[in-house]
């Protein structure tokens, strides 16, 4: 509660000091304001001109082009030129159209006037509706309405500028892309028909790569031998069952060694051989293993039967050369099975062989058919890849082109102008009733302040408080001045001066308000003009 009254008596005696240097308030003021309020007065009336203008970026094609034509995000594009319409080239450009570079004396006037451009003209879009207002003040109407005209026109020139240029640009980028693709496509065709012409015959197939051919031909030489083996069986077992078996029973009519009139087993085992072998010739040589194998069978199979037609002759009786004798069912049926199961064995052994032969084959080129297949397939990889790429760059283009052709059908983005470049007939500024208004505050701000220093710098003591704060002398009573209605006049007096002095402040401070408030700059234009 104590901190508290002392900060409050500080406070106290600080307002007490200021109010007792009141006279620096005014002095001040009476220093800042005339001053401030005469440079206000003087600025020059300033026309604000502005410009409204709708960018229409859907068009009737839009929809209609969706998927076929490259549509580039147009929103985007406008909000950046309006971004970038202020950059110095523009405003070079804009500054020479309106022949403001006449004022600028040197360089460094020129940078100054480049500045000033891009700090006074305003660009403020909606975003969303693409509607986009530009605003330049000028003390000059005519040269603030050609400022906005010539921004204006810069903003609409760059759009199409930058849309055609950016069309040739994209289509003699994709010219030169797709002639290099081209080219590469035709060295890649080149070198492919080259490597088929010279090594593509080393392959064996191309249905699958070398290790598979190698694991399948395996597999099939396996799975042969164990079918040899088999069949080795089956035929071992055939001859063991046969060797306990008698050929015949009795004896048949018999017609010499030539075997006239007699049926031995072998005759329908040849003939379905015969059949055979004309088969195989219909498809192959006679160069052809299976060809020469079956002759070989057949070849057997017909000595056999001369064998065995000769054992029926010289076991036959004496005088029944003639007569007949009956033979073994049972070893019949045997010797055609064996004779099935040779042939089948030999069948199978060719088959095993050609397997073998295979395997070896590949296996002496277990280095050299990798280094091919992967040749091939690095060549027709990088084919494949440059084929596509081709194809895809001539679709690109196709787009292009049909985008440009749509674009000189109906232009993808239209510049509607809302509200020309206008200037008002009464001038926009500058706001001289704000600007008297702060230069009043900013007189007595710098009074009040004036005298707060005056005060901590020759402190007045009004109260013995103020004694018995500042030293450790005990105060024991106050004595009043003698003299204290001279004291009191005279104050009061001072009173009466800062009052009217303050008055006749507030005063000017009105008149200015109201000469601006109702004539504005039109007396001062008139002596200027009747001088």
């Amino acid at each position: 509660m104590r901190e508290l009254q002392q900060a409050i008596e500080l406070v106290h005696t600080y307002l007490q000091g200021i109010w007792l240097r009141r006279r620096y308030i005014v002095i001040t003021a009476w220093l800042i304001c005339p001053v401030g309020w005469f440079y206000v007065y003087s600025l020059p009336p300033t026309y604000e001109a502005n410009a409204r203008l709708f960018v229409e970026t859907r068009t009737f094609l839009e929809p209609l082009l969706r998927g076929l034509a490259l549509r580039s995000n147009t929103d985007e594009e406008i909000k950046l030129m309006a971004r970038t319409l202020l950059s110095r080239p523009n405003l070079e450009k804009i500054a020479r159209a309106t022949d403001l570079d006449i004022q600028a004396k040197n360089e460094k006037q020129f940078e100054a006037l480049i500045d000033s451009l891009q700090s006074q003209i305003k660009i403020s879009g909606s975003g969303r509706e693409n509607i986009y207002v530009i605003s330049y003040s000028n003390p000059v109407p005519q040269r603030a309405l050609s400022v906005v005209q010539e921004t204006l026109n810069t903003f609409v020139e760059n759009r199409l500028g930058s849309s055609r240029a950016d069309s040739q640009a994209a289509e003699s980028f994709l010219n030169n892309e797709i002639t290099e693709y081209e080219n590469r496509l035709i060295e890649a065709e080149l070198r492919l028909s080259d490597f088929k012409k010279n090594r593509m015959a080393m392959l064996q197939g191309n249905e699958s790569d070398y290790y598979s051919q190698l694991t399948q031909e395996k597999r099939q030489l396996e799975a042969a031998r164990l079918e040899l083996r088999e069949q080795e069986t089956r035929l071992a077992s055939a001859r063991s069952q046969l060797v306990g078996e008698e050929p015949v029973f009795g004896v048949m009519p018999f017609a010499g060694s030539t075997g006239g009139g007699v049926a031995t087993q072998y005759d329908e085992r040849i003939r379905s051989l015969t059949a055979q072998l004309d088969g195989l010739l219909i498809r192959y040589t006679e160069n052809h293993p299976d060809v020469q194998e079956t002759k070989r069978l057949l070849e057997r199979l017909k000595s056999q039967r001369e064998e065995e037609l000769q054992f029926i002759a010289a076991n036959a009786p004496q005088g029944n050369t003639g007569s007949s004798f009956n033979q073994n069912p049972v070893y019949q049926e045997l010797r055609i099975n064996v004779a099935r199961l040779e042939t089948e064995v030999a069948s199978t052994r060719v088959r095993v062989q050609a397997y073998a032969d295979r395997v070896d084959e590949l296996e002496s080129k277990l280095n050299l058919i990798p280094e091919i297949e992967a040749e091939f397939t690095g060549l027709n990889r990088d084919y494949q890849i440059t084929k596509s790429k081709y194809e895809a760059l001539l679709g690109k283009r196709e787009q292009a082109e049909l985008s440009r052709r749509a674009e000189a059908t109906e232009q993808d983005v239209q510049f509607n102008i809302i509200e020309p470049p206008r200037v008002p007939l009464t001038p926009s500024g500058p706001p001289r009733g704000l600007f008297y208004t702060v230069v009043l505050l900013f007189g007595v701000a710098g009074g009040i302040a004036m005298a707060f220093l005056r005060s901590l710098i020759s402190p007045v003591l009004s109260r013995a408080s103020q004694l018995q704060s500042i030293t450790d002398i005990p105060v024991f009573g106050v004595v009043s001045h003698t003299e204290k209605n001279a004291i009191l006049k005279q104050v009061r007096l001072h009173f009466v001066y800062f009052t009217a002095l303050s008055g006749a402040l507030v005063l000017c401070y009105l008149a200015l308000i109201s000469n601006e408030m109702l004539f504005g700059r039109s007396a001062e234009m008139l002596l200027r003009v009747i001088r």
